[in-house]
């Protein structure tokens, strides 16, 4: 199956974009699309390795969405968290300068301790400078959203409560599986 929203044709492509675990990118065959490498690594419960795969594998805003809806789907957030996912969810809508600003504003105010907080944060490396406004340009190292995607992901699978995180991981691979395929992402919290 092709998976609409990556632009990708074999599943080796992806690796291209970043370094894989070693272990991880041996699964993929040659004529292996992303989508049956995201099935079979998925059932191998390589949950991590699959979501990092998938983060880069997605467009910026597809991904940074992904991070937004799971984070999203979760409640036990503080006000600055909460706060950092709509931000996020506002630079997927708004992907301008003054959104991409605000969710660094509100990454930093929730803090990296959390899913919430990396949300925020892969809004921001999405492009434009990292530096304050003012100072000479520095654009964030590309794909560094997807590091973060990825992070947001995986910390709010595992906490509060770890022991919930295999079905979390299954949950959050589906939402990034319905963007994959044009989806909003949008499913039953786990």
């Amino acid at each position: 199956m092709t998976l609409l929203k990556v632009p990708y044709l074999q599943a080796k492509d992806v690796f291209e974009l970043y370094q894989p675990d070693k272990a991880f990118a041996e699964f993929a065959t040659d004529t292996m699309t992303p989508s049956e490498f995201i099935e079979t690594t998925t059932q191998l419960a390589r949950f991590s390795d699959v979501i990092l795969y998938l983060a880069h594998a997605l467009p910026v805003r597809e991904a940074v969405w992904w991070a937004a809806c799971c984070s999203a789907s979760l409640n036990h957030w503080s006000d600055d968290e909460a706060n950092a996912i709509r931000a996020a969810k506002a630079w997927v809508h708004t992907p301008d300068e003054t959104s991409r600003r605000h969710a660094e504003k509100m990454a930093e105010q929730a803090g990296l301790e959390s899913g919430a907080g990396w949300a925020a944060m892969a809004a921001f490396w999405s492009g434009g400078s990292i530096t304050k406004p003012g100072e000479p340009a520095v654009p964030p190292a590309q794909y560094l959203y997807a590091q973060a995607v990825a992070g947001s992901i995986s910390l709010t699978a595992t906490l509060p409560k770890e022991g919930d995180a295999q079905k979390r991981y299954q949950t959050f691979i589906e939402r990034g599986g319905d963007i994959a395929n044009g989806g909003n992402g949008l499913l039953a919290a786990p």
